[in-house]
């Protein structure tokens, strides 16, 4: 009877392993997922309310890709130059010298990849209508508005840590 039961509760645990590996698989197979905040999608969520013509989206599109291509080198620099400040600090290791070093490469690495965002942003702007412009700078305060409505209510929540907690 303890071997049946053992058995049971074995095939239960694989099968819900199985269950929480698909369930992630098909998170990861939604595009754009990985981008979240960072990547070039934050303004493809606000195009989405703006009625865009099928001309636009593809305009829209042409300059995503072209971004994409333009900031492929800087992504792998930014990525490498993290990789190396985590080795320079592993296990509570400092060499100012290093992390200075790092921290001004990335500081020129942030530059280029914030000009680029702005490039994109403009290029994108450019191809709205009148209308859309307006509508757009409706959506962005109200994106605005609800944002400082949940840092409100998350202060709130929670009492702000004194420094003497530190």
């Amino acid at each position: 009877m303890k071997k049946i039961t053992v058995a049971i509760l074995a095939i239960i645990l694989v099968a819900m392993g199985a269950i929480f590996v698909f369930a992630q698989k098909a998170d990861g197979d939604k595009p754009g997922k990985r981008m979240g905040k960072r990547g070039h999608h934050r303004g493809g969520m606000m195009l989405k309310g703006l009625d865009l013509t099928e001309e636009q989206k593809a305009q829209f599109k042409q300059i995503r890709q072209a971004s994409k291509v333009k900031t492929q080198t800087l992504r792998e620099s930014l990525k490498a130059n993290r990789r190396k400040m985590n080795e320079a600090t592993a296990n509570g290791a400092f060499d100012e010298a290093t992390v200075t070093a790092l921290a001004t490469e990335k500081a020129g690495l942030s530059v280029q990849m914030t000009v680029e965002r702005a490039r994109v942003k403009s290029q994108t702007f450019a191809l709205l209508t009148a209308e859309q412009k307006v509508k757009a700078a409706e959506m962005k305060t109200k994106m605005k508005e609800r944002f400082k409505g949940k840092m409100k209510n998350r202060t709130e929540a929670g009492a702000a840590p004194s420094g003497s907690e530190l």
